[in-house]
């Protein structure tokens, strides 16, 4: 390239002081001036030619060029006519002879080489650099963080939670059953662990399937926990979609759909299996119907979909003893060639049993005496040959996770009991058994839902707000216990709105609806508008639909305005606020009408399965036993008699279950998912990342540089509003403008606002942003350093080591793009420059300096380049190293625990062996290239 200042029509030049015009051509000359066309933003400049501010823009040899049609040139050779250049080469797609005039070039061409930028006095703000340099840095050591996943997630930092995201997140295809109780977060788990999965390259395409009931919850908890926009597929996007392509399922990523959809389109169960996914997840997998000679559709429709995915994740909340055949049916969901017979299994699991119960004293934290160590010599005489010596706790310790390793199904199964878990509040019931209106009083009950739901029947649903006394006992409850914060569930819609409607008038009391008929945005609405603390809604009023995932944890009254009829519905209700994170006691409410089915209904829960005031994981299989007796005793509310045989019935069934539960807990598969001793160093490197400031301070210049405005709003919050400066488009950002946080305890209290982390995709496209463009590529800009001589300047290089392989191989966790950065002063010697802080220089002094400097600062610039390349050497020694020695010990970890635990796949062995292959030769073929330049010049 050249600063020619002999003009021709036609020549193609480059503007100083308006980068953003793009790529002018002169189309008028005369002795004085010169007028200059940019096509890209249509606009013409017209400048003395004495003094113009233009860079010509010309290529040699070995660079590619782009035409105004789009196709490019390999230059090979270059030649003048008239004053316009002309380039000959060969066409990157067609590889045949071309040439291309220089009057038709690209018009949106801008040099990206940092040297030619400089050269050709392309400068930015030298605060550019800085920015560049900390965007990689914070990139890099995000990249090799074991956090990744997890950090950004919305969640309280729960260890059992952490841990078995990070033990299943961090395999390649994990193939597991997530099976803890009710209100341990098992969504919450399968959500780190996608998201893992995902941000680290293992998976791109992820199926989940659940009951059609679960569509919106698990749209919505993806998005609002992990940042996962999923797409739900139903028949009537299908049919859309077909006119775009054969399969529909090949148009999206993340896709959610509906087992019983599913099952009942034959052509989309077709298509499904067709589509290739990298990770398949199915909620509520006990309704897998299963028998060696009979499986349902349902089950058959995911084994096919589980034999050609290579992850899966089932999740259940019933416990195997609960059906033991079922669970043996899922497992072999997970490994059909391990679990192909059930009595082969029985007899396998009756060993574990017997590990479980002789590593009894080692759980306990006792000593072992000769007879523990003699049972555990004939379950696991290979693992207890590699300890001589357990009189220390720590090699009690380490023997125990040894056992946990080679367990059974520990590697397969994963279930943690609320009893075992800490954290969790007490629940009080408080009955009100009010009178039967006159309006109630039918002499016959022709239907179940006439007698759960009375108010709900045509004849009275415009009546019943007036004469059903739960209504007064709402309104006098309010008063009494304001300002607490109030969840009222009911089953039906109209319920719900018709008590809001009648609170408003009747109270003033700030109050919310929460129902099916909502939009998602409008649900999202109300639900903000009630964990608002101050300005907020006092109660929030929900159909059914409000126990489907939202956790309103924040308060600790939940009024049951009716009850549902089975024991798993009630307790996701209360789940809503018998969650780990609850502060304080909850207060459950229940007025029923006397001898209603209602009041039938809570004594029932409550005498026979005392589910209001304890979890109970058997009230399901209560239910399935005496369900025809339930019902009519709810058509016949009053008589006594069948009530107390009913209850006695379920009395003794609940604890013949429970009973059998607890004889069939299995300790050391339990310890396995807690993760005790396991979790710690993964939590407290979440904690320190929260607490950090690194983040808050680097987004906060980010944002200012590339437009956005950062303005405080209290609560820890910041609204983020997009400016006319934004230097482009900025995914995720809205345009109204957006609340975020960066803090997890505002983030999980306030879920209207968005939380910054490391793992955001706000965060990880403004960095994108930055580092995909030329901002900071070329900069000058004065310092002030009194130690210095003034006139003396340092050259400022930005290096990246990086390279490219698939992203199952996961390059980033041992290799990021890695930053290089070399300082050299005048004489071309290393040098750490005293001051960050620097300012702007005037494009006609920057432009004199660089002319002036240009030989020296070529020179430096070879040498710098040497300087990377050895730097680049060590940093590619190091990671060679860390790759081989942790994959290495991976195999053989995993090849020595094969031998004791079939759990553990030859396909796992043999993805990492290939990776290790792979990388070593990715590794071996990366090299640094110039990413940034920066001269500074001493002014003090």
């Amino acid at each position: 390239m050249s600063t020619d200042t002999q003009f021709a029509i036609g020549q193609r030049w480059l503007s100083n002081t308006e980068t953003e015009l793009g790529l002018g051509a002169i189309i008028r000359i005369d002795f004085r001036s010169i007028e200059v066309l940019y096509p890209a933003t249509e606009e013409s400049r017209i400048y003395t030619k004495a003094e113009a501010p233009l860079t010509r823009l010309t290529f040699a040899a070995g660079d590619t060029v782009k035409s105004q049609e789009g196709w490019s040139l390999c230059v090979e050779t270059v030649s003048e006519q008239q004053g316009v250049l002309i380039y000959q080469g060969i066409r990157e797609d067609t590889k045949e002879a071309a040439t291309l005039a220089e009057p038709h070039l690209d018009h949106h061409i801008r040099l990206n080489q940092p040297e030619k930028r400089l050269f050709n006095y392309q400068f930015d703000h030298p605060k550019w650099f800085d920015i560049r340099y900390n965007a990689f840095a914070n990139q890099h050591k995000h990249a090799q963080s074991s956090t990744i996943g997890m950090v950004g997630a919305r969640i309280e930092l729960i260890p059992h939670q952490l841990h078995i995201a990070s033990e299943v997140g961090s395999r390649y295809a994990p193939r597991v059953l997530l099976a803890d109780e009710v209100g341990l977060g098992k969504t919450i788990e399968a959500a780190l662990i996608i998201h893992q999965q995902i941000l680290t390259g293992r998976a791109s395409r992820v199926l989940i399937v659940v009951p059609d009931t679960l569509l919106h919850q698990w749209l919505v908890e993806m998005l609002r926990r992990v940042n996962l926009a999923f797409a739900i597929y139903d028949e009537s996007r299908c049919v859309a979609l077909e006119d775009e392509s054969d399969n529909p399922f090949d148009n999206d990523q993340l896709i959610l759909c509906g087992l019983n959809w599913l099952t009942s389109h034959p052509k989309r169960q077709q298509q499904i299996q067709q589509a290739s996914w990298d990770l398949l997840v199915v909620d509520e997998a006990h309704h897998l119907a299963w028998a060696a000679d009979e499986p349902s559709v349902e089950y058959q429709t995911i084994e096919s979909l589980a034999q050609a995915t290579p992850g899966v994740l089932l999740l259940t909340a019933t416990p195997d003893q609960l059906g033991h055949e079922s669970h043996f049916a899922r497992l072999r969901l997970l490994d059909p060639a391990r679990f192909y017979d059930y009595n082969t299994f029985l007899n396998e699991e009756s060993q574990y049993t017997a590990l479980a119960d002789a590593v009894s004293p080692l759980i306990d934290g006792d000593a072992l005496n000769q007879e523990d160590i003699a049972r555990l010599n004939q379950l696991a005489p290979e693992i207890m040959a590699q300890f001589d010596d357990l009189s220390s706790p720590e090699s009690r310790d380490a023997l125990l996770h040894q056992l946990i390793d080679c367990h059974g199904t520990g590697r397969l199964l994963f279930r943690n009991r609320r009893a075992a878990i800490e954290g969790f509040p007490s629940r009080h019931l408080h009955a009100y058994p009010l009178p039967q209106p006159e309006l109630y009083q039918i002499d016959t009950i022709t239907s179940l839902s006439e007698a759960l739901f009375p108010e709900r029947q045509p004849d009275v649903q415009d009546l019943w707000i007036d004469a059903d006394p739960r209504v007064e006992w709402l309104l006098n409850l309010l008063p009494e216990i304001k300002p607490a914060k109030v969840l009222l569930i009911c089953a039906h819609a109209g319920t719900a709105q018709q008590l809001a409607e009648t609170i408003r008038v009747r109270t003033g009391i700030r109050q919310a609806v929460f129902h099916e008929g909502m939009s998602i945005v409008e649900r999202d609405k109300a639900a903000h508008y009630f964990a608002d603390p101050d300005e907020g809604a006092q109660i929030l009023l929900c159909s059914e639909i409000g126990s489907e995932g939202r956790n309103f944890q924040f308060a600790h009254h939940l009024v049951l305005f009716d009850l549902p009829l089975t024991p798993d519905l009630l307790e996701q209700r209360i789940g809503r606020l018998d969650r780990i994170g609850q502060t304080e006691d909850i207060q459950i409410h229940v007025p029923v009408i006397e001898e209603s089915a209602q009041s039938v209904l809570l004594k029932w829960y409550h005498e026979g399965l005392n589910a209001f005031e304890q979890t109970c994981p058997t009230g399901g299989k209560v239910f399935e036993s005496v369900e025809e007796s339930l019902i009519m005793n709810c058509l016949t509310p009053f008589d006594t008699d069948l009530q107390a045989e009913l209850i006695s019935q379920s009395q003794q069934l609940n604890s013949e279950l429970k009973a059998r539960l607890d004889a069939g807990r299995d300790k050391l598969l339990e310890l396995n998912a807690a993760g005790v001793g396991r979790v710690d160093s993964l939590l407290e490197e979440i904690i320190a990342l929260d607490s950090a400031a690194d983040l808050p301070k680097f987004a906060g210049r980010l944002f200012d540089a590339i437009g956005v405005q950062q303005e405080e709003k209290g609560q820890d919050c910041f609204i983020l509003r997009p400016t006319e400066s934004m230097i482009g488009h900025l995914p995720g950002l809205d345009p109204e403008g957006m609340t975020v946080t960066y803090r997890r305890r505002t983030a999980t209290t306030l879920e209207n606002v968005h939380f910054l982390t490391w793992d955001h995709p706000l965060v990880h496209h403004a960095i994108e942003m930055v580092l995909t463009d030329i901002y900071g590529k070329s900069s000058v800009g004065f310092v002030a350093d009194s130690s210095q001589p003034k006139g003396a300047y340092y050259l400022e290089t930005l290096f990246i080591l990086s390279a490219k392989a698939p992203p199952a191989l996961q390059l980033e966790r041992f290799l990021p793009p890695t930053p290089i950065r070399i300082c050299l002063d005048a004489k071309g010697q290393s040098s750490d420059l005293a001051t960050s802080a620097h300012r702007k220089i005037g494009r006609k002094i920057a432009q004199q300096l660089i002319q002036a400097l240009t030989p020296q600062l070529q020179q430096h610039l070879h040498s710098a380049r040497e300087q990377a390349h050895q730097e680049a050497n060590h940093v590619l020694s190091e990671a060679m190293q860390r790759m081989q020695g942790t994959l290495g010990a991976e195999i053989q970890r995993l090849t020595d625990l094969q031998k004791q635990n079939p759990a553990i796949r030859d396909s796992e062995i043999a993805f990492l062996q290939t990776q290790m292959t792979a990388l070593t030769k990715v590794l071996r073929d990366s090299d640094v290239q110039l990413d940034a330049v920066r001269v500074l010049v001493n002014n003090p």
